[in-house]
């Protein structure tokens, strides 16, 4: 082989080395970034209400035919009062009547409890509490009820959820434009995203779980989101 050839082969071997060099190095570097969180919080009304009742009757050893019949009219009661108030069949569901033994002081069994479960899901807020708030309508026939409970839902939580995350990335954004403001370097693209959990509390609450927070004792609700958000910065 020739000076001349040999010296070209070595010349390309070199410069294919700097290439493949040049090449692994960028592809193996990590730009610099700086990541950020950002918040997006907005307050809500329910628009859905969930009422739970349980309605019981006692009775002794003989009478447990008439506890049935009580828990019957109960019910029956129960559906007027929720048809007076312009709510639907649809509305309500009646659990499985469950029977349960009552004991004297001796520890033996004086007579039963018989208690039916039902709930109420509507739209109509008002209507079902002005029942669940005050019962003597119910105190009035002799009604007793156990577990009264109001929990409150949105219906449209799933749009509120997407408009958050838009905001909280956009609030990310503006927090890492401050963090750079006064410094050499220069915010670039968006390299990493990270969604946080959902808190949805009471208003002014400092309820926090790692797992997300769904409160539903109050209509109004407030619902907070954070994003955690890496920056390219050159």
């Amino acid at each position: 082989m020739k000076l001349g050839e040999a010296l070209a082969i070595g010349i390309g071997l070199i410069v294919a080395a700097l290439v493949f060099g040049v090449f692994f190095y960028n592809a193996r570097s990590t730009p610099d970034t700086v990541s950020v969180v950002g918040a997006a919080t907005q307050r809500f009304d329910s628009d859905i209400v969930k009422w739970r009742i349980t309605v019981n009757r006692n009775t002794g050893m003989t009478d447990v035919n008439q506890g049935y019949s009580a828990i019957q009219g109960d019910v029956k009661y129960l559906r007027d009062l929720l048809k007076a108030r312009g709510l639907s069949e649809s509305d309500l569901t009646i659990q499985p009547v469950n029977t349960y033994p009552s004991y004297d002081r001796e520890g033996t069994v004086s007579g039963y409890s018989i208690q039916q479960g039902m709930f109420v899901i509507t739209s109509a807020i008002a209507a079902v509490e002005s029942l669940a708030l005050n019962p003597a309508a119910f105190v009035a026939k002799g009604i007793m009820l156990q577990n009264s409970n109001l929990e409150y839902f949105y219906s449209k939580l799933a749009d509120v959820k997407l408009q958050l995350l838009a905001l909280a990335t956009e609030d990310a954004r503006k927090r890492a434009d401050e963090l750079v403001r006064n410094s050499s370097v220069k915010l670039g693209k968006i390299t990493g995203l990270r969604q946080g959990v959902f808190q949805i509390t009471e208003p002014f609450s400092t309820e926090v779980s790692d797992y997300g927070v769904y409160n539903t004792q109050t209509k109004q609700k407030e619902i907070t989101v954070t994003v955690r958000a890496s920056f390219e910065i050159r």
